[in-house]
């Protein structure tokens, strides 16, 4: 995986921000765009894909640690947060089959139309939900905070198992990151204990 970040987003809609995102690539974070296609899924709403979803991979926090592409990495960055809070004031709904009307969460309170995806080493990729609870006024420190545990979770994993490349065949442990407005910190939630928490009572 050679891409240190990638924006995916439905080919039938004009991006002008990822665009220039994408334009900010460089040798040494190259960014990448992947037009989707509108797909039917059965599964919970934290799994079904969002409209904009950016993926940033080992290779961009590696120039988080080096001296040389720090400055990049900020100005990246703060592209990425600006990019993130814009796509969270569009609101996506999903619609369920006449079949299984119960099937949505009502308590689910993530967004539908923007989330980020970190695969931080081989062995982990962090599902980010960006969270539609949170004042508009917090939500550039909320996105830091973000920015700070992925940043936290890579270099101890490298720190554990160094890895200079990302092993793409490898299938990583999944986990979860939520905002809690409550406390002002990120939760980390395995897959069961996402179901647990958004389970319709």
């Amino acid at each position: 995986m050679d891409e240190a970040i990638i924006i995916s987003w439905p080919s039938d809609i004009e991006d002008v921000d990822a665009n220039e995102i994408v334009g900010l690539s460089t040798d040494n974070i190259i960014i990448k765009s992947v037009r989707t296609e509108t797909e039917l899924w059965a599964a919970n709403e934290w799994i079904i894909p969002t409209t904009f979803v950016v993926t940033v991979t080992s290779l961009f926090f590696k120039s988080f640690l080096e001296e040389a592409g720090k400055d990049a990495y900020q100005m990246v960055k703060a592209h990425l947060k600006e990019y993130l809070a814009k796509r969270r004031e569009i609101k996506t709904t999903l619609i369920a089959a006449n079949s299984s009307p119960d099937k949505l969460s009502k308590n689910y309170d993530q967004s539908l139309s923007v989330s980020l995806k970190a695969r931080l080493h081989t062995r982990l990729l962090v599902n980010v939900m960006i969270s539609e609870k949170v004042h508009e006024v917090e939500i550039d420190q909320m996105l830091e905070g973000m920015f700070q545990v992925l940043e936290l979770l890579y270099k101890d994993l490298q720190d554990q198992v160094p890895e200079e490349k990302i092993d793409k065949e490898s299938r990583p442990e999944e986990v979860y990151l939520i905002a809690n407005p409550e406390t002002r910190q990120w939760d980390i939630l395995t897959a069961k204990q996402m179901s647990e928490r958004y389970k319709n009572s």
